[in-house]
């Protein structure tokens, strides 16, 4: 190549010889390569291998074999499509009331050519039924709740029916009540009031002498509330205590003072 223009196509391979050059065109055409570098058509020439499946066709500087109609796949891997083998008889129905389905099915053939049939592999249909079957009963919602009996701490009822459905051709009854009960208070019933426990006596302040005790009592056990009565009675008494001093100095001439008084009721 030295002392020589560089003169090949641009698509062509120049070749260092000896004191000279060559140009080369690329696997697949034909030329010299200084002038023409033209693509060789191997499908009209013959220089190619496509299989009897395939067909050839040519492409710039080489060619691809392509499946024949009816077949899928790659360059020599030819395969048949996937289709669906006739449908089978359909199943027998084999109750004689209620539901059952008739069954079919069909094949997928040459389902290694990884293109899989369209469609269903089954079908269903359902059998033909002459005679009915028996139905179990089955309960209804319930009803609203009735209203209270009483205006406060009533009872209040709700009811369902064995009629969706009902029990036909000896089916089983529905399970369980039809009716429920619960209390109800649809409006806030009075309380009557009640006496607390007395409290304790007041404590006698002479130890001689008459003195006035006393005790009082709550109406809150419990408090009357909506209407509801009063505690009966007084909620205060008032007692006597203590002893006469003629009588403590009567008992205790030693002690020169009044012994301790008690409660006078």
């Amino acid at each position: 190549m030295e002392g020589m223009p560089l003169t090949c196509l641009p698509q062509a391979s120049c070749i260092n010889n000896y004191g000279s050059y060559m140009c080369r065109c690329p696997e697949g055409y034909e030329g010299d390569g200084l002038y023409s570098c033209l693509d060789r058509d191997e499908c009209a020439t013959g220089a190619y291998y496509c299989n009897a499946k395939t067909i050839c066709v040519n492409t710039l500087g080489s060619y691809i074999c392509v499946c024949q109609s009816g077949l899928i796949g790659i360059g020599n891997h030819c395969r048949e499509r996937s289709v669906w083998t006739p449908w089978s008889p359909w199943s027998i129905c084999t109750v004689q009331c209620g539901h059952q389905n008739q069954m079919r099915i069909r094949l997928c053939t040459h389902p290694e050519s990884g293109m899989r049939c369209q469609g269903p592999s089954v079908e269903l249909r359902p059998c033909p039924v002459k005679t009915s079957c028996p139905v179990d009963g089955a309960w209804s919602e319930w009803s609203p709740w009735s209203i209270c009996s009483y205006k406060c701490s009533g009872l209040k009822k709700r009811i369902r029916l064995c009629n969706s459905p009902a029990p036909v051709k000896g089916g089983l009854l529905c399970p369980g009540p039809n009716e429920e009960v619960a209390i109800c208070k649809s409006a806030t019933c009075p309380v009557d009031g009640m006496w607390s426990s007395w409290t304790a006596w007041t404590p006698c302040p002479l130890s001689c002498g008459l003195a006035v005790v006393s005790r009082s009592r709550q109406c809150d056990s419990p408090s009357p509330e909506h209407g509801g009565k009063i505690c009966s009675g007084t909620d205060y008494e008032e007692g006597s205590c203590g002893f006469p001093e003629e009588f403590c100095k009567y008992l205790n001439p030693a002690l020169g003072r009044f012994v301790p008084g008690k409660l006078i009721h």
